[in-house]
């Protein structure tokens, strides 16, 4: 059976999830500004807890954005640095993806359901994208997107609108969708369910070519 280790860092929440023998385990936490210190012992006591070497894993998976540029950073960081130790292969998830796998686990949508997530990117923007479930995952409709609320196109029928994104919501295109939930936020054993195809595929990356997904083209800005 696959054997894999995610890790998500892209928002105030950090998570560690571990797939193994056909189980998913997860420590989910909510450490805003805190992710330097509590990420890599985070995956020891994963490790410990079931007495798995890092070595053992088929691959690690990572969030890679959109989201908090310092997360994002400190994601990469991590599963680089355990993907060169241990001789790894790669898998990046996006954000938005691990959001709406989420949401469609714990509430049960039913096939075909469109889930559009949207974070808040600062700056008077959003992230967002569109996807829909189909067979067990969601899938992309379109690129993610960075957007003015303004120019956010929330149009789908029966869809769910998540994340926090949503606050911008009477500023965006159209009507609301009639489900709304403003706290979702992404998760590493969502992340899981999304990669693991890619590594029976054999779709993996090396180390060295893991890299954050910002879409915004500068990164560095300061807070007035």
């Amino acid at each position: 059976m696959t054997t894999l280790l995610a890790i998500d860092a892209s928002t105030s929440a950090c998570s560690v999830a571990l797939m193994h023998e056909g189980q998913v385990y997860e420590d989910f936490r909510m450490l805003p500004r805190a992710h330097t210190r509590f990420l890599l012992p985070m995956v020891d006591e994963m490790l410990a807890a079931h007495s798995l070497p890092l070595a053992q894993m088929d691959a690690l998976v990572f969030t890679a954005g959109p989201g908090s540029f310092t997360g994002l950073r400190v994601a990469i960081a991590t599963v680089q640095g355990l993907a060169f130790a241990a001789e790894l292969p790669v898998v990046p998830v996006s954000t938005l993806a691990a959001m709406a796998q989420f949401y469609a686990e714990r509430e049960g949508v039913a096939e075909g359901a469109m889930i559009l997530p949207a974070l808040d990117a600062r700056m008077d923007e959003v992230y967002f994208g569109r996807y829909q479930y189909r067979d067990g995952v969601v899938a992309p409709l379109n690129a993610d997107q960075l957007l003015p609320p303004e120019q956010v196109d929330n149009t789908a029928a029966g869809a769910a609108g998540i994340g926090d994104g949503w606050t911008y919501a009477e500023r965006f295109g159209d009507a609301p969708p009639a489900t709304v939930c403003q706290t979702i936020l992404p998760s590493a054993a969502a992340a899981l369910q999304l990669a693991k195809p890619d590594v029976l595929a054999g779709k993996v990356l090396p180390a060295e070519q893991a890299q954050p997904v910002y879409l915004r083209e500068s990164v560095a800005w300061k807070k007035q």
